[in-house]
């Protein structure tokens, strides 16, 4: 990041001197003046992303200021990803309505933009609007260029789920696992939309892939328990449930098996 830093700090000063040059030379140097400004919008734009990723909110905001001085009012669709950038500050900052707010502008600005359909879609998940988060997320999973689509049916599938369409959500996991085979969350939620379909065997099947791509959490183990318990398998619910207890032994999950097996 300090390097990073650095470097934008060396290239802002170039780019300042290219500009004062332009300004008393002819018009042929317009179009690299505007070049310049481009330039230095995106890394303003790209610095105040990684701000909020980082939880630096002041110095996000510090650059996200200056990309808005230095943004061509001409280029609607560049305003795309500020827009966005504003969204996601105000939603760590839990001001939900004017994260909404340049969400909309954002997309208003170039529609076709799938960063911030996504994004949208995610904020709407969180706010429990379901119905809205999967009309957004289904747009963004016709973008066969975007690089995070088995994120996007991932999501799709976890809506649907919310809105009791397991059967569709199940071939949104596996169409996530199409696109993404080390995907293992979504293995996780494949398995689990099984379980509630009571078809356990394919629960089983799916939390062996599952398995082995990650490690042991509480909810995994609470998982496989309940299907070996439903699938009549003692055994393998007595090894899952020890595990569960020894690794998790404060978790909610290590409670449920205990009372289980009373």
């Amino acid at each position: 990041m300090k390097a990073t830093l650095k470097t934008c700090r060396f290239t802002t000063a170039m780019l300042l001197g290219l500009l004062l040059f332009g300004c008393a030379s002819t018009t042929s140097n317009v179009s690299s003046s505007r070049d310049t400004n481009q330039t230095a919008y995106d890394q303003h734009v790209n610095l105040a992303k990684q701000y909020i990723g980082l939880d630096k909110r002041n110095l996000a905001r510090l650059h996200l200021r200056k990309a808005e001085n230095l943004h061509d009012t001409d280029d609607i669709k560049g305003l795309s990803q500020l827009y966005n950038s504003y969204a996601l500050l105000y939603q760590i900052e839990l001001e939900m309505g004017l994260a909404e707010k340049y969400f909309l502008k954002a997309m208003n600005s170039d529609p076709s933009d799938s960063v911030v359909r996504y994004n949208f879609s995610s904020f709407l998940f969180n706010q429990e609007r379901f119905a809205e988060s999967l009309e957004q997320i289904l747009l963004v999973s016709t973008d066969l260029s975007y690089q995070r689509r088995p994120q996007a049916f991932f999501i799709a599938g976890l809506a649907q789920n919310k809105l009791n369409d397991r059967d569709t959500a199940i071939q949104s996991f596996k169409r996530a696992i199409e696109l993404s085979p080390q995907f293992n969350r979504a293995y996780f939620e494949l398995a689990k939309a099984y379980f509630e379909q009571k078809r356990y065997l394919l629960a089983r099947d799916t939390m062996g892939y599952y398995k082995a791509l990650s490690q042991d959490t509480a909810e995994s183990l609470w998982l496989l328990v309940r299907i070996e318990f439903n699938m009549g398998d003692s055994q393998a619910m007595t090894i899952y449930g020890n595990r569960l207890v020894t690794l998790f032994g404060d978790s909610e999950q290590a409670g449920s098996y205990q009372k289980l097996v009373q």
